[in-house]
């Protein structure tokens, strides 16, 4: 009996201590709650009148690298807002750039995977921007926290989704006083009023001036101090900069005049050390599902990734909802819609007046799949158009890396000029692993002009592959056509009757071999 009592007695004080256990580590975690809770208030608080300077720079140009470097003379550092897809592309920042930057206690933002207006997209596509932008560069190794939209366009959808793809704060670009808006609120509160649309002076660009800069960070320092975040995009000088761009001299005279005002209370910190919201987490998005080529027939207009009803009131110079304008090299050319369709009531055409070299074309949107089209690694895909030519065409294909980038993959061999409507479809290389999603369209290099329309896109194993492997089919619209379109009708059912009984034959073949367990 008095063994059972000392053995209820041993197990009642291991319960009490297990419980003064647990009351104690739940005391530690409150505690380490509230310093961490403390901390960020800490962080995100300012002294009373102190004014809060952070620099931004939107793109990723590859000239923004100059600008950090200028910072770190002075011991500042900016938030720089990344467009995904363009990383290691000409003109932009290498990853090798990015990890320098941040290196130096600069902050790596998100500004999407294309830089599309998130407003005139489709929801599903704006969750993929946003999202995966994110994904992609805490991938390569960055803590992403902060956004900006691309063109400063948002609403309360899209501010929506962007705190639902895990970020803090989303800058942007406009609603504090500069010269725009004399009677705006001179500085942003801290926290913001609204984290996911942080308000800023505007956006600099070559009609800004040193004095410009100075006066709006002092205009905030005489009316009681606050946040005042600046967007800056190309760092450079010269002819070939553009217009939202700032001269390197009057960058860091403006970086030397900022580094003296700390005395005075003013500070410069990134974006997060603002906010100092939550820690970064990634967060899975929906990649889109395989579809054809949308509008392939260019009936509908605007630049939304869903359908737009109002299409018949749209003109003939308004560009078709998923396709974009694609050329490079030195010629003049015009794209617009006509009303010379192959079928329906529009079809596109590219003009061009004079031509040193490169070319010009239409492609399906670049983007993560609302008008590009998803791919599979390893496949091939048969691709077809329409098409009135006065020169020589040929497809040009680009295809999407994972991390959202757009390369020139390959061309088709050249299709001659019709004056009739004229079918070519070809059968591409298999795609490239790595690769999720194509672009397509037949381009014009020469004087002259292009008329396309009806353009598609299936799986190459949906025709067989030996009716279409590196063969450009060429159909003759018009008297002459007619006949040449019954004929090529009549081989190609020949192909695929000759084709299904060479299946069916081995099929037969197969049923009659012996078994490998068969006894001999």
């Amino acid at each position: 009996m008095r063994q059972r009592v000392r053995r209820r007695a041993g197990s009642k004080t291991r319960r009490s201590g297990y419980v003064a256990f647990m009351l104690a580590f739940a005391a530690l975690l409150a505690s380490c709650a509230a310093t961490g809770a403390a901390s960020r208030a800490q962080a995100a608080a300012r002294e009373p009148g102190q004014t809060v300077v952070s620099f931004t720079f939107d793109d990723g140009e590859a000239d923004q690298l100059r600008a950090a470097q200028v910072l770190s003379t002075y011991g500042m550092r900016g938030t720089f807002y990344i467009i995904a897809g363009a990383v290691g592309t000409p003109g932009y920042l290498t990853r090798a750039n990015l990890r320098e930057i941040a290196a130096g206690g600069n902050e790596i933002g998100a500004h999407t995977v294309s830089h599309l207006d998130l407003t005139k997209v489709a929801t599903a596509e704006a969750r993929r921007q946003a999202c995966i932008s994110r994904d992609t560069l805490t991938r390569w190794g960055f803590s992403v926290r902060s956004f900006a939209y691309p063109y400063a366009a948002h609403n309360p959808t899209v501010e929506a989704i962007v705190q639902a793809c895990g970020y803090d704060s989303a800058r942007i670009g406009s609603g504090l006083r500069s010269g725009p808006c004399p009677s705006c609120t001179p500085a942003e509160s801290i926290p913001p009023v609204n984290p996911y649309a942080i308000r800023t002076p505007g956006q600099v660009d070559t009609s800004w001036t040193l004095g410009d800069l100075e006066n709006v960070i002092t205009t905030a320092e005489r009316n009681g101090g606050g946040w005042v975040p600046l967007v800056f995009h190309d760092v450079c000088s010269g002819g070939s900069c553009g217009r939202l761009s700032i001269a390197p001299d009057t960058f860091a005279a403006f970086a030397h005049w900022l580094s003296r005002r700390q005395s005075l209370g003013t500070i410069v910190r990134t974006v997060a050390k603002v906010v100092n919201g939550r820690d970064a987490r990634e967060v899975g998005v929906a990649t889109a599902g395989a579809h054809g080529v949308v509008n392939g027939s260019f009936e509908l207009t605007g630049n939304s990734g869903a359908g737009n009803p109002a299409l018949e009131s749209a003109g003939p110079g308004d560009l078709a909802k998923c396709w974009m304008r694609g050329s490079y090299g030195r010629n003049a050319a015009r794209w617009q819609r006509t009303r010379d369709a192959h079928s329906g009531r529009w079809a596109a055409r590219i003009t061009t007046s004079s031509h040193t070299s490169g070319d010009a074309k239409l492609l399906q949107r670049f983007d993560l799949g609302a008008c590009s089209l998803p791919v599979v690694a390893s496949k091939s895909y048969v691709l077809g158009a329409w098409y009135k030519s006065s020169a020589r065409t040929q497809y040009a294909v680009y295809y999407r890396t994972f991390s959202g980038r757009w390369v020139y993959w390959t061309s088709s061999p050249y299709l001659s000029p019709a004056t009739s409507w004229t079918l070519a479809t070809w059968q591409t290389p298999a795609v490239p692993v790595g690769v999720n999603g194509l672009s397509f369209g037949l381009a014009l290099f020469s004087v002259g002009s292009l008329t396309t329309d009806d353009y598609s896109i299936a799986p190459a194993s949906q025709f067989g592959r030996e009716m279409f492997l590196g063969v450009v089919v060429i159909l003759i619209g018009g008297a002459a056509g007619l006949g040449g379109l019954y004929t090529h009708r009549a081989a190609v059912a020949r192909a695929a009757k000759a084709l299904k009984s060479r299946r069916k034959l081995e099929r037969v073949r197969r049923a009659r071999a012996p078994s490998s367990s068969s006894s001999p």
